[in-house]
């Protein structure tokens, strides 16, 4: 993934939540309720005629009936909220109602009335806006279901509070909701005019998404995209006896996360290809997120039509590193193909850039028809930049890729075996592991044997790679530990990669018994490479990410003054309609 956008996915991730259980909200209604019933019969109620039941009426019962029926009543507007959301709002609201009405009662004490009808009106706006965005973000199916907790207290506190205090409450429902719909209109200007959806729209679309699974964010994201086209290299093994093993490299993003766009690119193209096939991570960042899975469908129609049918290559180069500054490429030649995997471990490295992974496959086509490069994607510990052409580390990129391209075309090629394991891992996504758990390819050349190891994963914990490397090395000739970079494993973070949250000695000899059942495995093996060129594939495009981030992180900045700005509005016109009234 490219560092700076994730950057960006990160820093929004600070603005979605989730809710708790029901019951911790319910519990924190009755403490609440609790401790605001014995100020009463201490006697902060002593205008009240019965203030030991006033908390009961204007408290309790509305949160506790906000809990339980909302999820009811969104369902007869056509909406959908859980209990958990729903207690959420209602201890939010049972909250504001309690601090805004009360906090003022030591410097303005015959002013309660007017603060409880301030604060209930305050209620309403808050679960308009907060229902708007996750239940459903048409104003006038979600004003009901917000006006619920509000108006069960106001209709509670009338008989103590009287006729007045009821017309003020009025008065203040309806200033704050022409002050909830002028703020909305006003916040989603900016995202409606560069995207033709409003940021409520897309809050909508993540939640749904993230309960039960909605594919609404994809299509946002195919309003938006862009067609490209990207070649694939990949690579046939077949085998004497054996499986055929099949080898990939897409030049598209798995991303953005969870199951949205092309997030588990691995895996669908992995079942598209066969049980022994690898798909590891090219060239491609953010930008080239397949924005749904019929565009992976798409790419792994087009390997599978350039698949070759028949292999006759025999023979491959031993394994060799070369080195360019501070990038490492592992390259191994079978016949007109070469593979080449970089890595900058233990420094930490990004997505890179499709044009320098471009750049660096026409470099090497001067040596080999069918160029596939890989990124190792190995190592992370922060989120970092991601790396592009003309940088000077993308020149190092270069420089050690076309080393290893013009070396391994002079080796000789000598008869080899390959041999294939995987192995399902037993971590979930939230511990940074996907669905494919660990691959393992090893090819012994002339009696090298190298392992190529592939986690399903997005990046590695800094020192993971080189850990697992160090131990492998007893068993093999050579290896480097890749990832695919499967963005299921993240939800609104780039930061989940393998090693975070299991250490390496808890899965480490899950990854060595798979190394030896593929050295068990191996058997002598002919090769095809093809490069297949992906024509029509639909991906978020040039900046989009950054261009979405950007104008939400922009409109944050202005909420405040906006919502300063309409509550005082709603007041002053409340004010001028309530002494027209009364006067």
């Amino acid at each position: 993934m490219s560092g700076e956008m994730d950057l960006k996915l990160e820093a929004l991730s600070k603005y979605i939540v989730t809710s708790p259980s029901w019951a911790r909200s319910l519990a924190l209604i009755l403490i609440l309720s609790g401790c605001v019933e014995v100020m009463a019969m201490l006697g902060s109620g002593k205008n009240l005629t019965n203030p030991a039941l006033f908390p009961v009426a204007a408290y309790l019962i509305p949160a506790l009936a906000a809990l339980a029926l909302t999820p009811w009543l969104a369902r007869r507007f056509s909406g959908k909220l859980d209990l958990g959301w729903s207690g959420l709002t209602a201890a939010l609201g049972l909250i504001i109602s309690i601090f805004i009405s009360l906090s003022p009662i030591l410097l303005f004490r015959f002013s309660f009335p007017l603060f409880f009808a301030v604060s209930l009106a305050l209620v309403f706006a808050f679960r308009m806006l907060l229902l708007a965005a996750v239940v459903d973000f048409h104003l006038r199916r979600v004003v009901i279901p917000a006006l619920l907790h509000s108006g069960i207290a106001v209709i509670g506190a009338a008989s103590f509070l009287g006729l007045q205090f009821v017309q003020i409450s009025i008065l203040l429902h309806i200033s704050f909701a022409i002050g909830v719909y002028l703020f909305i209109i006003v916040v989603e200007r900016p995202m409606k005019a560069n995207f033709k959806v409003g940021p409520l729209e897309l809050v909508n679309a993540f939640l749904s998404h993230l309960s039960e699974g909605s594919r609404k964010l994809d299509d946002f994201f195919r309003s938006i995209g862009e067609s490209v086209v990207v070649p694939q290299v990949s690579l046939v093994m077949q085998r004497e006896g054996k499986e055929e093993i099949f080898v990939t490299i897409p030049n598209v993003h798995p991303g953005p996360l969870g199951e949205i766009g092309g997030s588990n690119l691995p895996k669908i193209l992995h079942g598209m290809f066969g049980n022994a096939s690898m798909v590891f991570h090219g060239s491609a960042s953010h930008d080239f997120n397949p924005v749904d899975e019929v565009e992976v469908g798409k790419v792994g129609d087009a390997v599978l039509a350039a698949r070759p049918r028949s292999c006759s290559n025999n023979g491959c180069t031993p394994s060799a590193r070369y080195r360019c500054g501070s990038v490492d490429v592992l390259a191994q030649a079978f016949g007109d193909t070469v593979l080449a995997i970089a890595t900058r471990s233990p420094l930490v490295t990004e997505d890179l850039d499709f044009a320098l992974g471009f750049s660096i496959m026409k470099t090497g086509e001067r040596y080999f028809p069918h160029v596939g490069f890989i990124d190792a994607h190995n190592c992370m510990d922060t989120l970092a930049d991601g790396v592009y052409s003309g940088t000077e580390l993308g020149m190092e990129y270069l420089g050690a890729a076309e080393s290893a391209f013009a070396a391994t075309a002079r080796k000789e090629q000598v008869p080899f075996s390959a041999g294939y394991a995987h192995r399902k891992l037993p971590f979930s996504r939230q511990e940074g592991f996907g669905d494919l758990g660990v691959q393992v390819l090893v090819v012994n050349a002339g009696g090298q044997k190298t392992a190529y190891v592939l986690f399903d994963g997005n990046n590695m914990q800094t020192g993971t790679r080189d850990e697992i490397r160090t131990r492998l090395l007893g068993i093999v000739d050579e290896c480097e530990v890749t990832t695919t970079d499967t963005h299921v494993v993240n939800t609104i973070s780039g930061r989940n990669q393998v090693g975070l949250r299991v250490s390496v000695d808890t899965f480490y000899p899950l990854v060595e018994e798979a190394v030896r059942e593929a050295l068990a495995d191996a058997a002598p093996a002919r090769t095809a490479g093809s490069t297949a060129w992906c024509r029509g594939i639909v991906v978020f495009g040039s900046q989009r990410i950054s261009q979405i981030a950007s104008t939400v992180n922009g409109m944050i900045g202005f909420l405040v003054p906006v919502a300063a700005i309409i509550i005082l509005g709603a007041f002053l016109t409340t004010a001028m309609a309530y002494f027209l009234l009364v006067y």
